[in-house]
């Protein structure tokens, strides 16, 4: 059977040219087996060629499998210089590059980026939340690539070697114990060989990290269990984020607060709170049991359909206050918004926040609209224009059609003439001749 055959990353590839020149008599085949040693990837020969035949690549992000510059590269090395030349926030380090790189927020690159391409090209173009994604993915800022670089830095330094095991003194004692000294023998033999076949394994192979048996409190479960959903229950009721004037600012303020709490031991978002919440009401309607037993102990089942029905009641209530608000007059509609508005500086702040990015995308919007209205509009004069162009050559064809018959019909009217002239005096002859006659 075929073997897979895998893409090497950037680092991968740079490591295997500096095999390839510390080591120039390893053929291909040699080369392929050491990468395949190394990072358990098997390429073909022809491409391991290319890739020792090629120079060494750079790249801020040495875990991508290929290079690849962005829609604007000179604003992206201008914005990734900013980035490097502002002062550490952080112990995080941007793939394989010596020093600590501080991360700015999605917000602020999107800034920084809109400020630099203006100022570079002086248009209205400007890039979206999808490009800071893509920027951050090329250059190695995601958080999970910082966490990656973390974790293969640590452990860089620290040379773990295993002690060796004696052969020779358990083949000595398995030889001591067995009565027959040629099968005791032929057993210690047996034992050497697998266990110096299985030295050369591990002197080939790199060593590999153990998984930790304790885990860190914030990371040692996924999935909710009955103890969480009573903490994300009882914090929702304290909240109550379907009274905010923007429903998700109440769940991020839910997910903050649950993140705070030592018993909460969930990375939890605010739309992974929300979605929980829903899944508990619906099981709780569908009188799904069994699955709100699911992980935790009874005194824990009832607590947790009790506070269900407090949710629920609640919920409930909020919905029927909001469907009377929307036949009351305008100003007690808003009360409740204005009410919550004072009473949550961090709902404000979040709501403003939110009406600035909306109002910059309303003017964004607007921009490329006015843009299209004008490139629709030359395109329509310019249609107008070739339509014109047309129909003045049509009429010119026209005319000169209209002329060039009138000429043929006055051609003819004064052959006609000439045909005449010359017929009469031929018939005024031959009238005489006859009157002579008689």
């Amino acid at each position: 059977m075929a073997k897979a055959r895998h893409h090497l990353t950037i680092l991968e590839k740079n490591r295997l040219r500096v095999r390839h020149r510390e080591r120039p008599e390893l053929t291909q085949e040699q080369l392929r087996e050491w990468a395949h040693a190394q990072f358990g990837k098997w390429v073909a020969r022809s491409t391991v060629g290319q890739i020792v035949s090629a120079p060494e690549e750079v790249c801020a992000n040495p875990e991508a499998k290929r290079f690849q510059s962005g829609r604007y590269p000179e604003m992206e090395q201008e914005l990734f210089a900013f980035i490097r030349s502002r002062p550490v926030l952080s112990g995080s380090t941007v793939g394989a590059q010596d020093g600590d790189v501080p991360v700015l927020r999605d917000a602020e690159l999107w800034a920084k980026a809109n400020e630099i391409l203006k100022s570079t090209r002086g248009s209205d173009e400007s890039v979206s939340a999808a490009w800071v994604h893509r920027f951050k993915k090329r250059h190695g800022l995601h958080r999970s690539q910082l966490k990656r670089a973390g974790a293969t830095a640590a452990p860089a330094g620290e040379k773990q070697t295993e002690p060796t095991r004696p052969i020779d003194g358990d083949a000595a004692a398995e030889n001591g114990d067995t009565a027959n000294s040629t099968s005791g023998k032929r057993r210690a033999g047996t034992r050497e060989e697998h266990s110096k076949d299985q030295s050369t394994e591990d002197e080939a192979l790199p060593p590999t990290r153990k998984k930790r048996a304790t885990a860190k409190p914030g990371s040692s479960r996924r999935h909710f269990v009955s103890a969480d959903d009573i903490l994300l229950l009882t914090q929702v009721l304290a909240t109550q984020p379907w009274e905010f004037p923007y429903a998700m600012d109440g769940w991020h303020q839910v997910a903050a607060k649950l993140r705070g709490q030592r018993a909460f031991r969930l990375e939890k978002t605010a739309g992974a709170c929300q979605a929980r919440l829903n899944l508990l009401l619906e099981q709780d309607r569908a009188d799904k049991a069994p699955a709100l037993r699911k992980a935790g102990t009874a005194e824990e089942y009832v607590r947790k359909r009790t506070l269900i029905k407090e949710v629920q009641a609640k919920l409930t209530a909020s919905r029927r206050r909001s469907q009377e608000n929307k036949d009351a007059p305008a100003s007690t509609r808003t009360s409740t918004a204005r009410l919550y508005a004072d009473t949550s500086p961090e709902a404000a702040e979040s709501a403003a926040a939110r009406e600035r990015i909306a109002q910059r995308r309303l003017e964004l919007m607007e921009r490329k609209m006015e843009r299209e209205l004008a490139a629709q509009k030359r395109h329509a004069e310019e249609q107008v224009k070739q339509l014109e162009t047309l129909h003045r050559e049509q009429m010119s064809a026209q005319q000169t059609q209209h002329t060039q018959l009138l000429a043929t019909i006055q051609q003819q009217q004064a052959m006609m003439v000439d045909l005449i002239k010359s017929v009469a005096p031929i018939v005024n002859q031959s009238h005489s001749q006859a009157k002579d006659k008689k």
